[in-house]
């Protein structure tokens, strides 16, 4: 995936909380917002272009900390409070504006200034037919678009808006349905006839509009797929051979219906756009009405991403994808083989060795640590970045613990079929070109690989895994050969059941040719979830608030981890048991309470999950007891910090306790023969007191694993000592007013740094979020440096001897004159080289 090239703007995120204490009129400098962390950088979105727009200004020339505000509800308590009253932050009054799908998951709305806000409402709602009823939830999730950073497009000449491309086909299903009074129910379905709708937010466009997109886009090859954004409009845009095909197979019939009944002509048209993409097509009386008003209200066509002409060769598992298969120890060996062979290499401590762990080729340009040891091999005698790659190595050992092994894999955008689209487009039989259990896939038909297994997140079981066939004949190449990167799925069986409700408007699958999951991989039916429909209403400000409180507080990931937890807890009893097949139902049902979880935004009362099922208080008979996930299967210790600590206390405690009453260890109790009563109740307990799950679930033993292959297995990387990073400095002066106040902003930047990593553990921001917080931060400092102190040399010199000859943090040379460390390492290489 190639990124887009957009400028950020900075906007204050402030918490509830915060906003009560100061009465609701809060005053608050850059500065302080900076260092308290309320200063972040969002990505220029339609929204941002059109602000400049009423302002009269360019997009760079705004200051939009007078203008957007971020709130954080961390007491939900001041929810009502906060939007039914004036909110005043440096002197100006800001409203509700709307709550984005990511805000929402971490409890923050958008706010706008008083001033702009009115402007602003109608160009978001551009000049739609208000009187069309739609659920809620759904215009603030398709009026959140609104924000999404993007990246101008140009406008295609003509448009036809068609409708989806829906196909029929039979399969056997597991329906689970929780309509009813109790648990849900669960059965198996056979011979069903079910419906795909292949076109669910996907696109086409005529080569040469791509071409000129990828030209406009400043690409130097055509974009494989772009992520569509206008008004109303969401999802994937591909090119096709659109006239060839009307030719080929349509009798060169040209004038196709569009979806408001009228005939256009597709030779005047360079862009397709599907009924799922425009949401609200039925707002507008025809195409010409759209485009008039985007163009009114001052939209463009955007991209969100672009699919490059790369893909990855090795990407790693995750513990989702891995948790419900049943691997003996020879499938952990054998599927853990790369990722420890790889990692003891990486301890060989020869330079070579080290680059390659850290995955450098000549491929940096960001005045990193990394760079610099790249750059010159000199660098591999600093302790500072020998340290660095020791903490690298550990962070990749514990990563592979929780299943983040190498494969042969990547992840690619997932689409349906464009040719069985054009089908429906032209009236044709729809049969596309891949049948049931077929895939396209350029990357690895260019591999010469036929099978493969498929996941997507989130996961419950493994009934959302799919084992799919790699078609490669002469249609696909031709059809599709402007698609690579893209996983092109077939319309003719439950995989977007399977993946989880898996759609085409910029889904990621991860696909592998891994030969120990592909063996052990078990087909089983796709799970159907029931689903409650909300009512299509006249939406009010009233009901647009009700769906955001609905939306915030998401607890998918819980629902996840217990089913991982189910997954260890089942993992103790034999397969056909009457525990074994209750844990099984168990884990199915957790896909339903996902989609619960999901759908409750729109205002749809739902079931949660059993408390039974995961709190052992709640549970009145042995039975229950025997199944209950109540802990946190063993693996999770490294994932989360405070798990980890409460398993490590417990363990002290006991061990203390047994070598107090028993004079040996817990180990050497287990194994001792001829136990006493008295030793054999601590030992019970014990066991049943652990606030872990030992049991021997796949994610468990190959935890286990990866722990035996490195226990005392040391790190041949040293700093030797030799090291002098007075070879780094130039002959230049240094003035005591500039080494004081550059003193003053590592300290600064020290302090930063502690609350940024002390943060990074409490908050709930994703690690896009921490990314652009950490450059953010980066660029401040960097930048602050230089205004200081301007002479390169003399900077240079002022922040070496600060932080080597000091010992203070060495992360602020590269923060403040990384571009100036790569440089004189360069010079002195080109010198050793004359």
């Amino acid at each position: 995936m190639a990124g887009i090239k957009v400028p950020q703007h900075k906007i204050f995120k402030i918490t509830s909380t915060q906003l009560k204490y100061a009465n609701y009129n809060l005053n608050i400098t850059l500065k302080d917002a900076f260092d308290l962390e309320e200063l972040v950088p969002l990505f220029q979105s339609q929204a941002f272009r059109s602000i400049a727009n009423i302002l009269n200004k360019e997009p760079n020339n705004v200051k939009y900390t007078e203008k957007v505000l971020a709130i954080t509800f961390d007491d939900m308590l001041l929810f009502k409070e906060i939007n039914n009253r004036d909110i005043i932050v440096n002197g100006e009054k800001y409203k509700r504006f709307v709550g984005t799908t990511g805000g929402l998951k971490n409890n923050t709305l958008l706010f706008v200034n008083e001033n702009i806000y009115d402007e602003l409402f109608e160009i978001s709602e551009c000049g739609r037919n208000k009187n069309i009823p739609i659920i809620p939830a759904k215009l603030e999730a398709y009026r959140a678009l609104f924000f999404s950073s993007s990246q101008q497009l140009p406008n295609p000449n003509g448009i036809l808006v068609v409708k989806d491309c829906i196909t029929k086909y039979i399969d056997t299903i597991i329906s689970i349905d929780d309509s009813e009074d109790g648990e849900p129910k669960s059965e198996i379905l056979e011979n069903v006839e079910l419906e795909n709708n292949v076109s669910d937010g996907f696109n086409l466009c005529t080569i040469e509009y791509m071409k000129r997109a990828s030209k406009y886009l400043g690409l130097e090859y055509i974009a494989n797929g772009l992520c569509l954004r206008n008004a109303w409009l969401k999802g994937m845009l591909y090119a096709f051979p659109i006239i060839e095909f009307i030719k080929k197979y349509a009798d060169d019939n040209y004038m196709i219906e569009d979806i408001w009944g009228n005939m256009i002509d597709i030779r005047n048209v360079e862009m397709i756009i599907t009924e799922s993409s425009l949401k609200l097509w039925n707002s507008y009386k025809s195409i010409d009405d759209y485009i008039s008003n985007y163009k009114k209200y001052g939209y463009t066509f955007s991209t969100t991403k672009i699919i490059s002409n790369h893909l990855e060769d090795e990407r790693e598992l995750n513990y989702q994808y891995l948790q419900s298969y049943d691997f003996d120890d020879n499938d952990i060996e054998e599927l853990c083989k790369p990722t420890v062979e790889y990692l003891k290499k990486s301890m060989g401590g020869g330079y070579k060795e080290t680059l390659e762990f850290l995955g450098i080729n000549g491929n940096l340009n960001d005045n990193s640590w990394q760079q610099a040891l790249y750059t010159n091999e000199y660098m591999i005698k600093d302790p500072y970045i020998v340290d660095c790659v020791h903490r690298m190595i550990k962070q990749k050992i514990n990563n592979a613990k929780i299943g983040k092994l190498k494969v042969n894999g990547n992840y690619q955008l997932a689409s349906g079929d464009p040719f069985a689209l054009m089908q429906s487009i032209c009236g044709l039989e729809i049969t596309g070109l891949l049948k049931a259990e077929e895939v396209y896939s350029k990357y690895w038909i260019d591999n010469n690989v036929d099978d493969i297994v498929i996941f997507r997140s989130p996961m419950t079981s493994h009934n959302n895994i799919r084992r799919c066939n790699i078609i490669n004949n002469e249609d696909v190449l031709y059809w599709y050969q402007y698609m690579y990167g893209v996983m092109i799925i077939n319309g003719f069986d439950s995989f977007c059941m399977a993946e989880n409700g898996c759609d085409w408007d910029g889904d990621l699958l991860y696909s592998t040719n891994n030969e120990v999951l592909l063996r052990k991989h078990i087909k089983l039916p796709a799970i159907s979830c029931s689903q409650r429909k909300a009512n299509k209403i006249i939406p009010t400000e009233e009901d647009i608030l009700k769906s955001n409180v609905n939306g915030m507080d998401n607890k998918v990931g819980s629902i996840t981890n217990r089913v991982t937890a189910m997954k260890e807890v089942q993992s103790k009893f034999d397969k056909g048991s009457r525990e074994y097949k209750e844990i099984d139902y168990r884990m199915a049902c957790g896909q339903l309470y996902q989609q619960n979880e999901l759908d409750k935004i729109k205002g749809i009362v739902f079931k949660p999950m059993p408390n039974n099922w995961y709190n052992i208080s709640s549970c009145k008979d042995d039975f229950s007891k025997s199944i209950c996930a109540n802990k946190k299967p063993y693996f999770f210790i490294y994932i989360y910090n405070n798990v980890k600590s409460e398993y490590k206390k417990y363990i002290k405690s006991n061990e203390d306790k047994c070598m107090t009453k028993f004079f040996c260890t817990i180990d050497e109790l287990s194994t001792k023969e001829n136990k006493t009563e008295e030793e054999l109740n601590f030992l019970e307990w014990y066991y049943k007191g652990m606030p872990i799950g030992n049991n021997p679930c796949a994610m468990n033993k190959i935890c286990w694993h990866i722990e035996k292959e490195f226990d005392g297995y040391k790190n041949l990387l040293k700093a030797n000592g030799n090291f002098d990073y007075n070879i780094l400095k130039v002959k230049r002066r240094c003035s005591e007013k500039h080494r004081d106040e550059i003193k003053s902003l590592l300290k600064e930047y020290v302090k930063k740094i502690s609350d940024y990593k002390t943060n990074k553990i409490r908050s709930d921001k994703n690690d896009e979020d921490r990314k652009v917080q950490r450059f953010s931060m980066k660029k401040y400092f960097y930048n602050k440096a230089k205004e200081i102190c301007p002479d390169d040399n003399e900077r240079l010199n002022i922040v070496l001897d600060l932080c080597y000859g000091y010992k203070n943090n060495k992360q602020f040379c590269y923060d403040t004159i990384g571009d100036l460390i790569i440089k004189r390492l360069e010079e002195l290489k080109n010198a050793n080289n004359e």
